[in-house]
């Protein structure tokens, strides 16, 4: 059946089918439910900052506003964002007309972002979690739902893409490590938002008709809280180790020197990174995933995914290492650099949290502390892998594929700032409340009664804690002004035209996407290039067969 013709007036927006649009969309709203998660974020991290009581909100806000920032920055921001990105580039990638079932591309998007809608309204309401109205609370259930299954969905899509649709000639092993990474991301995405898909049905059923299983409306959140935590983040992270695989190899010239080991080891991060099955388990409800020989499963997953990326990383650094040749620095470069490494230190991390965790509960430590991931130790964790990992990884894909998705390079120097900016101010965001929860054990939530937050900086007061909480809130505010200043470079840049127009490989780059044109142009392409491995830019160059700026596709038709 005939692809449906793209309409290239602005309606086209409302009806496409077509990937690089649908990416796009993407892409754009999920920058701006970024900035409006750090600025949530950033309220919270202030009232904490204070020991006489809020600052800012009250003891109900509070509450809505700390679970909001969580929404915001996971099913608004971080998944979407690679989502679109994926959904943009895989098929390029892979030699694919479209992304697979378009119309459901399409619908992934659209449902995203009625339900982010109506996730804001229910909060407005005095819904979500611990909210005072009881059908603002159903409403919240529904609207996180919808945001699982409308992910779910476009995850489905860009994984059948890759697994279905390469072009002849091209085998798993052979694909981009984007792409690759895409494919590990969405399927883990399949199993495990899945999981919490029949629990928010649990959840609506007990609250909205029984409430015998909740009593009411205050262990929601405890039951949902593992989607917002590690080792979980770390499946919604694993594109950021495929674009800087992407870059890296760039930089280096040259293919790993076991490919089979580079998708090894981000499929080991994608794999356990895999809590679902731990449930409400690894948050401070419940202690049983954690007690006894049973903790040693939780320190295994952090240890299985610190393994997959310091092997990917191991992987990548010698490669480059045999280039005998440093990459030439620009944002991407660093800003890939920079996410890969705090995937790995964001994993040693919570291996070392979970290590203490299980030794303190299991009667193997000191007792008497709170353990870890009851405090704002966990925050950090948050903060290092969503705001550090998650938006310096962006930052590279942005910068890396502007011109293919826009047909214009952004700013170098904006783009330097946001780095310092991103990368600066996500360092102080993890540090601290990581210092915070490991010495002053400030809680990071109050799950059962949200009614005590009116007390919540007492526990802390004269603890130290206060300043600790000041200093993640600078380190907020300089995540929030890098995220601006991206926000700023792509509305100059792209949509007022001031970037330098882009060649169809500025960057000399060695995957599929860089034999098309920039952008390539709307709806699938008349033919489609013949490939035999993810990188045949590189093995002409190796070959001596093609030279640098003269290369060209063998054709088939689509």
């Amino acid at each position: 059946m005939a692809s449906q013709a793209e309409d290239p007036t602005a309606f086209g927006w409302l009806n496409t089918t077509d990937h690089k649009r649908i990416g796009r969309l993407f892409i754009s709203c999920s920058l701006l439910f970024a900035l409006a998660g750090a600025i949530t974020d950033l309220l919270v991290r202030i009232d904490l900052a204070s020991a006489d009581g809020h600052t800012i909100l009250n003891s109900d806000t509070f509450v809505q506003v700390f679970t909001f920032t969580r929404d915001a920055l996971v099913f608004g921001m971080l998944i979407p964002l690679f989502l679109g990105i994926a959904m943009y580039v895989v098929p390029l990638q892979v030699g694919a007309p479209n992304v697979a079932f378009g119309r459901a591309a399409a619908l992934s998007f659209w449902g995203w972002l009625v339900s982010f809608g109506v996730l804001v309204g229910a909060y407005i309401s005095n819904g979500g979690p611990a909210g005072g109205w009881a059908d603002g609370v159903d409403l919240h259930l529904l609207a996180v739902a919808g945001l699982v299954i409308s992910l779910l969905t476009g995850a489905i899509c860009v994984a059948v893409t890759t697994l279905t649709m390469r072009a002849p000639g091209m085998y798993m092993d052979r694909t981009p490590p984007f792409a690759w990474s895409a494919l590990v991301t969405a399927s883990m995405l399949v199993v495990s938002l899945g999981v919490v898909l029949g629990q928010i049905v649990i959840l609506y059923i007990d609250h909205r008709y029984g409430r015998v299983f909740l009593e009411g409306n205050y262990g929601i959140w405890s039951r949902i809280d593992w989607m917002y935590r590690t080792p979980q983040l770390f499946i919604y992270v694993v594109p950021v180790l495929g674009v800087a695989a992407e870059i890296m190899l760039v930089a280096a010239r040259r293919w790993v020197f076991e490919p089979l080991a580079l998708y090894f080891t981000m499929g080991l991060v994608g794999l356990f990174g895999f809590g679902a099955w731990a449930n409400f388990g690894i948050t401070n409800e419940g202690a049983d995933i954690v007690d006894g020989l049973e903790g040693i499963v939780l320190v295994g997953l952090y240890a299985g995914a610190l393994a997959g990326v310091s092997g990917l990383l191991a992987l990548l650094g010698f490669t480059v290492w045999q280039s005998r040749k440093w990459p030439r620095p620009n944002t991407a470069v660093l800003a890939a650099f920079g996410a890969g490494n705090l995937v790995a230190v964001a994993a040693l991390i919570g291996l070392i949290g979970a290590g203490v965790d299980w030794l303190q509960i299991a009667g193997r430590g000191i007792d008497g502390n709170a353990p870890l991931r009851s405090t704002t130790w966990v925050t950090g964790q948050q903060s290092l892998l969503i705001y550090g990992a998650g938006l310096l990884g962006a930052l590279a894909a942005l910068h890396w594929w502007a011109p293919k998705i826009w047909g214009r390079r952004l700013s170098e120097l904006a783009g330097w700032a946001s780095f310092a900016l991103i990368g600066g101010g996500a360092f102080l965001a993890w540090l601290g409340p990581t210092l915070s929860g490991a010495f002053t054990e400030q809680p990071q939530f109050v799950y059962h009664a949200p009614n005590e937050t009116t007390d919540y900086a007492h526990l802390v007061d004269a603890s130290g804690a206060e300043g600790l909480s000041v200093l993640g809130a600078i380190g907020v505010i300089g995540v929030l002004a890098g995220l601006a200043l991206v926000v700023l470079n792509l509305l100059v840049s792209v949509a007022m035209g001031n970037g330098a127009e882009a060649e169809a490989d500025p960057w000399g780059g060695l995957t599929p996407e860089w034999l098309l044109d920039s952008p390539p142009p709307l709806g699938p392409a008349e033919a489609l290039p013949e490939l035999t491995s993810g990188t045949p830019l590189l093995d002409a160059e190796l070959n001596g067969s093609v030279a640098a700026g003269e290369r060209e596709a063998t054709e088939v038709p689509a």
